[in-house]
């Protein structure tokens, strides 16, 4: 990284300043999302100032240095330096340390002080910069900072958010603390604002990390510096900025969250079932074979050759005998299998006829499991499970990457062909898509299945095979196929509905700063402030409707009537149907809603004699700790 520090004769620490332009987590699963960039502040008119800096108190409208401030006036750069009112010097620093090829530059005067006249906001100087965005070798996003230490010796105690007018190019504004070691800092995103200036008010209760490290509570006691960055993507981008009067607001100046939401009594939808009967002899075999399983999460689907000789490796011989110890039927491996094919990319390319698979490494991981199942007595689905977003809206157009995926299958249906255990199953691939945001065309996807389903049927004739359907394998999606012409499939969908309550808490989408949501909804644990329940001023506008219409949603029935229609497409085709993927975010969750979840959702698999298997062994999702079943999931899942 390439850190610059705007006054040379200032001494910092290179430790407190260094900061990372923000990896993605790689310890989710694949419902790993990105915090969408609609999490933003909204724009304010210079003559129409926002949240607690309201005009009829011109006490607390730091427009100008001439206001009364009760708060602490980090910097109004009229003095025409580098060094901050409270004795700090500006920094800034680029990606060029993880081998990016981004810069930022900042604009001074003939003597080297800041901005000419006329630069700032109703004032003679801001901090002005511009940037170029570039990637260059940098593996994820390309990124330029800047920022300021805050000295100890502001007492943080009287202080509840912070302000800054701006003009220029969309950025994140970071609160830097001392507790936060992974550059995964609280932070608010906001939008570009090329025309006017714009006031931003952001109240530390609504800052939220970005969500590939490690959750921190905000403490403001803890609070180093602040600091401002922008972010690229593939494409080189120029921008510029300019920000000025930053300021950190006292608590009497911050507003006060008022009641938005009313305490209902749940409303609990009829439920009608009807007729659920399936004569296919596969129906039968899901229930024995395809019900009360496991997922083994967030290894082999992320990268290759991942501890394959299983030394250090996250799961091994003792978790499959531990699964069958406790009554599970069934393991669901993810698995990126396109990982094992060495000439991936020539083979699309068109420059390799033949598709060379390292079958040494795939077959030392494969083999075991195939041999430790069957040792325990639970079946095993190798779940293709494509997580490196190679699988998209362009390559699912390509013929020649659908050939490269059907050999792949058909180098491994080859190897189990003559296997007589009839609970292996082939999961073609498992949510098409995903980090396409689900967009991938379905008559592309329906053709890259049909030659999956060629190739293997092609070596093996006996084993079944699994496929779910666009739109992280969508019931509404599902709803409009026909069945494919091979009798041998069963039909997937996935369910983690009510979402918010399985998912608050994860760092990976937009729910991330959700908690305290209760399964079922009970009006007694409810509340009229949405923030009791993690949700922020810049939390996306759809959470925060589920969260005022939970008493609709937070229910075992509303959770039937979204699978029922999947159930009837499965009986008026004569198919099974099943979940292998369901489960609810442990970090935010309380130990009594997710059992009741749990056992929720086992009393809707009974119900509609649809098999279900679980996202997640230990960790987000643990069933067990310590290897050790946590207590009462065990007669919650029924098992």
């Amino acid at each position: 990284m390439n850190l610059r520090f705007l006054k040379p004769t200032l001494f910092f620490s290179v430790a407190s300043l260094f900061m990372l332009g923000c990896s993605e987590d790689n310890s989710s699963s694949t419902e790993m999302e990105e915090i969408s960039s609609s999490s933003v502040v909204e724009d304010v008119n210079p003559e129409e100032p926002t949240d607690s800096l309201s005009s009829s108190n011109p006490d607390t409208t730091p427009s100008s240095s001439s206001t009364p401030l009760k708060g602490v006036l980090v910097d109004d750069f009229e003095d025409g330096n580098m060094v901050s009112l409270l004795d700090e010097g500006w920094y800034s620093y680029t990606d060029e340390g993880n081998s990016g090829a981004s810069t930022v530059s900042f604009l001074t005067d003939v003597d080297g002080n800041w901005a000419a006249a006329s630069d700032g906001y109703e004032s003679s100087y801001s901090l002005s910069l511009s940037y170029k965005l570039d990637k260059g070798n940098y593996e994820f996003d390309p990124y330029v900072g800047w920022g300021v230490n805050v000295p100890a010796s502001v007492n943080m105690n009287a202080i509840g958010g912070l302000s800054y007018w701006y003009k220029g190019g969309k950025h994140t504004v970071r609160v830097e603390t001392s507790d936060i070691t992974d550059f995964d800092v609280h932070s608010y995103t906001v939008n570009a604002s090329y025309t006017n200036w714009k006031l931003v008010t952001v109240r530390f209760q609504d800052l939220m990390q970005e969500g590939w490290g490690i959750p921190v509570d905000f403490k403001k006691e803890n609070i180093t510096a602040i600091s401002f960055q922008a972010k690229g993507s593939s494409k080189v981008r120029e921008d510029s900025l300019r920000i000025d009067y930053l300021y950190l607001m006292d608590t009497s100046e911050v507003a006060k969250d008022q009641p938005d939401m009313v305490i209902r009594a749940p409303e609990i939808p009829e439920v009608e079932i009807g007729d659920i009967a399936i004569s296919n002899p596969l129906q039968e075999k899901a229930m024995k074979y395809l019900d009360k399983g496991v997922n083994f999460t967030n290894w082999l689907e992320e990268a290759k050759g991942r501890f394959a000789g299983f030394e250090g490796a996250p799961y091994g011989k003792e978790d499959v005998k531990n699964l069958a110890d406790n009554g599970f039927k069934a393991l669901r491996l993810p698995i990126d299998l396109d990982l094992y094919a060495d000439n991936r990319d020539k083979f699309v390319a068109g420059t390799d006829s033949v598709l060379v698979m390292d079958t040494t490494t795939l077959w030392t991981v494969l083999d075991s499991f195939v041999n430790w199942t069957g040792e325990y007595g639970i079946s095993l689905t190798i779940d293709y499970h494509e997580y490196d977003g190679s699988f998209n809206v362009e390559s699912s157009a390509d013929p020649q990457y659908r050939k490269m995926v059907a050999n792949v299958w058909k180098t491994v249906a080859a190897r189990y062909a003559d296997n007589p255990r009839e609970d292996i199953f082939y999961e073609l691939l498992n949510e098409p898509g995903m980090n396409s945001n689900g967009k991938i065309n379905k008559d592309n996807w329906t053709l890259t299945a049909q030659e999956m389903i060629d190739s293997i049927r092609a070596v093996d004739t006996k084993h079944t095979i699994l496929f779910g359907d666009v739109q992280w394998y969508d019931i509404k999606e599902l709803q409009t196929r026909e069945p494919f012409t091979d009798d041998n499939i069963v039909y997937v969908i996935h369910s983690y509905e009510p979402f918010i309550f399985t998912h608050q808490g994860a760092s990976w989408g937009e729910t991330a700063t959700l908690k305290n949501i209760p399964f079922p909804y009970d009006s007694t644990k409810w509340s009229t402030f949405s923030s009791d329940f993690g949700v922020k001023k810049n939390t996306a506008s759809w959470v925060k409707t589920a969260v005022k219409n939970y008493y609709k949603t937070g229910s075992k029935e509303y959770i039937i009537n979204l699978i029922l229609p999947a159930k009837k497409w499965a009986v008026t085709n004569n198919v099974p149907i099943i979940i292998n993927e369901y489960g609810a975010y442990g970090l935010r969750a309380d130990t009594e809603s997710r059992l009741n979840y749990m056992r929720a959702m086992h009393e809707i698999s009974d119900t509609l004699q649809i098999p279900m298997q679980h996202w997640g062994y230990e960790g987000g999702f643990s069933l067990f700790e310590n290897g050790k079943l946590i207590d009462g999931m065990k007669e919650a899942m029924g098992l």
